[in-house]
């Protein structure tokens, strides 16, 4: 896989995960701020264990899950719908395992920086709109979605930015692999920082250093170019307040 291959790979990986993930947490917070919700507790503990759980460990844990002969998932699988999925081991399954993964967990950081925001917007502004006649998809688009995104658009770009140099996931899910073609360096689910850390360290082969860092020095402008633009966009957010 080229460096063309790389960042088409990491802008799929990146940009569209930590929308999801933010998503599916909005989702969860809006659904778990009713204040007559029974076990409400319970729900929200249950969803923050993932995040609270250290990510190498939950990452360790996934990689044997997934394992395609001894894995509890294929077992399940097997049992179930006699369907063995090479979650690991092949090139567009391993992508696949990467970002859920990844969603799995990324999506309870995102539920408490949702929920927090939430139940920060003054009541007053919900039931004046609803006073004046708007329906709960207009007050959620019209008010409360604006004022959400003051608060949690910084963090969004602060994940994507995360996500296009996150090492770990990569590294202890997939390693980098599976390793398809003539290249051993390389693999499916490399991305930029992955590649750059074989290629001083984890390869054996010289400890190209010089490659390495200008590589770096490219992650370093690409990540700051985007985010910039992000910033430059959500500064319209602003006039809401």
């Amino acid at each position: 896989m080229n460096k063309d291959e790389q960042l088409q790979w990491e802008a799929r990986f990146g940009r569209p995960a930590a929308v999801a993930a933010f998503a599916a947490g909005l989702f969860l917070a809006i659904v778990l701020n009713k204040k007559n919700l029974r076990f409400k507790r319970f729900y929200r503990s249950a969803i923050i264990i993932p995040w609270a759980v250290p990510g190498f460990l939950s990452l360790l844990v996934w990689n044997g899950l997934l394992n395609d002969d001894s894995g509890v998932v294929n077992r399940l699988f097997l049992n179930h719908i006699g369907l063995n999925v090479p979650w690991l081991f092949d090139g567009n399954w391993a992508k696949v395992s990467v970002v859920l993964v990844s969603f799995w967990l990324t999506v309870p950081y995102f539920f408490l920086v949702s929920l927090g925001a939430l139940q920060s917007i003054p009541d007053e502004l919900v039931e004046a709109a609803r006073v004046d006649g708007g329906g709960p998809l207009q007050i959620f688009r019209r008010v409360t979605l604006p004022l959400l995104l003051i608060a949690t658009s910084p963090l969004l770009i602060a994940s994507f930015a995360f996500n296009f140099n996150n090492f770990n996931n990569i590294y202890l899910l997939t390693g980098g692999g599976p390793y398809q073609g003539e290249s051993a360096l390389a693999g499916s689910t490399d991305i930029l920082i992955s590649y750059t850390y074989k290629l001083a360290i984890a390869t054996g082969k010289g400890q190209d250093f010089a490659l390495a860092s200008a590589v770096s020095i490219f992650i370093f402008f690409v990540v700051a170019g985007i985010s910039a633009v992000s910033f430059s966009r959500t500064k319209a957010l602003e006039n809401v307040a």
